[in-house]
């Protein structure tokens, strides 16, 4: 305890240089109490759910940062619990454990490495990032069920495996059961093709025995009308009883095929949200992360190497980390270092055509095309490859892809990539309407003369 007090006050310290003085007051200054310190985490007691929300979110990385500068020979970090929980720890510290409990602690299936500390966040994903933090901090209140949509690879199974983690963490009798929707099929299948009928009471009970349920994959109960109506009981009697349904699937609710029109109906009573594909900062941000839990020295990844993998793999996180994995084990094998050259060489199999063209020197160059753009039309130069609809960012957004693609000479598909990865027929439909702008407004033809001479600058 004297210790991680020792470590939260030299940490304070430092931390007070680094944000702003009404920021510290409020949210680092009243941070006073250590409550222990348990396998390497200092626990540190917050006021409320909310500023432990915000601290997390904002300043939880650079406290954990200092604290691994301040004492390198350990690997600590700081987890911050509210008062409320602090207590509740110390009394179940108190409890005798029985049998059945410790069956409950380690039936936990749940992937430890995905929490919310280690989910990286973005535009693509924020909104789903909080809204799954609060149905983890408050389950059956926030969304019932919580329905999480988008392709495969982005972290759907990430955000919903922490949830189960988050709530097990604060309350180590919670019964979390995780599923997958082929797994119930097939648990459904085996219960009911036994004669016994204790099989399927087994099975019965244990799926409505759950206190939070995450159902991953839901699509693979397309065409089995049996398990679906199984499935469709279970749900009627969770939701009755206030427990908390986590569904994930690739595609949203009213467009999942051959699934009964009432479960359907049943999973937009809740909430949907979706996760869409990283964009290029994004993807370095993920990369990052990834990097310092595969290698215990991140910097032997040149930041061009960086840029490189997240430029040539954006569909999703799997095939990025995939990319990453394949490069620090070739190096690793041949003692070679992780530079540019190496991942041109080892990467080269895995890229598509299409993609050739997209090297670090282009991607500088767009990159400054469109900070040029950003600054002539008085916009953020991230909105050029955000959602944004408004008049002057998408007409921003169209002249920045008609100026990289006619500069540049790239393919329609590495432009869209530079523009948070749209598809060629927008790039297309962008290079038209200016081409033929120029042709017939003069002020459009005046404005991009004006750019190509500040371009050549």
């Amino acid at each position: 305890m004297e210790k991680g007090l020792q470590l939260w006050n030299e940490t304070k310290s430092r931390l007070q240089s680094k944000i702003e003085k009404v920021a510290f007051k409020e949210s680092i200054e009243p941070i006073t109490e250590v409550h222990r310190v348990r396998n390497n985490c200092i626990q540190l007691i917050v006021k409320d759910r909310l500023t432990q929300f915000r601290i997390s979110k904002f300043y939880l990385n650079d406290m954990n940062e200092i604290l691994a500068s301040i004492n390198p020979s350990e690997k600590m970090q700081f987890k911050l619990i509210t008062k409320d929980d602090a207590e509740k720890e110390n009394s179940e510290d108190n409890l005798v454990i029985t049998p059945e409990a410790t069956r409950t602690i380690t039936r936990r299936n749940l992937r430890a490495e995905y929490t919310f500390d280690n989910f990286v966040t973005g535009e693509n994903n924020r909104y789903a990032f909080i809204t799954a933090m609060k149905a983890a901090e408050s389950p059956y209140e926030v969304a019932n069920p919580l329905y999480i949509f988008g392709d495969v690879g982005l972290g759907k199974t990430h955000l919903m495996t922490a949830i189960g983690n988050y709530i097990l963490d604060n309350n180590v009798n919670a019964n979390v059961i995780y599923t997958t929707a082929q797994q119930f099929t097939e648990d459904y299948f085996m219960a009911s093709s036994r004669k016994t009928a204790d099989k399927f009471e087994s099975f019965y009970n244990y799926y409505r025995s759950a206190d939070i349920l995450l159902v991953d994959d839901i699509q693979f109960l397309s065409g089995k009308n049996g398990t679906q109506e199984e499935f469709f009981k279970l749900f009627e009697h969770l939701f009755e009883k206030n427990k908390q349904m986590v569904i994930t699937s690739d595609r949203p609710a009213n467009e999942l095929e051959n699934i009964m029109a009432r479960l359907k109906s049943r999973f937009s009573w809740g909430l949907l949200v979706d996760i869409k594909k990283p964009d290029f900062e994004h993807r370095k941000m993920i990369l990052k992360k990834k990097i310092a839990f595969i290698i215990s020295d991140p910097s032997r990844v040149h930041d061009d190497v960086i840029d490189y993998i997240a430029l040539n793999f954006d569909e999703n996180v799997r095939t990025l980390e995939g990319a990453l994995r394949r490069l620090i084990s070739y190096c690793d094998t041949f003692k070679c270092p992780i530079d540019l050259e190496t991942a041109e060489v080892v990467l080269e199999p895995l890229i598509s055509k299409d993609k050739n063209n997209i090297t670090p020197t282009n991607s500088s160059k767009a990159e400054k095309i469109k900070q040029v753009v950003a600054n002539y039309y008085n916009i953020n130069v991230e909105e050029l490859a955000g959602n944004s609809k408004k008049k002057e960012i998408a007409w921003a957004r169209q002249v920045s892809m008609y100026l990289v693609r006619t500069q540049l000479d790239l393919p329609l598909k590495t432009v869209g990539s530079f523009f948070g990865g749209r598809d060629h027929t927008t790039v297309v439909h962008a290079e038209n309407k200016i081409n033929a702008l120029i042709k017939e407004d003069w002020a459009v033809k005046n404005d991009i003369d004006l750019l190509c001479q500040k371009l050549e600058k």
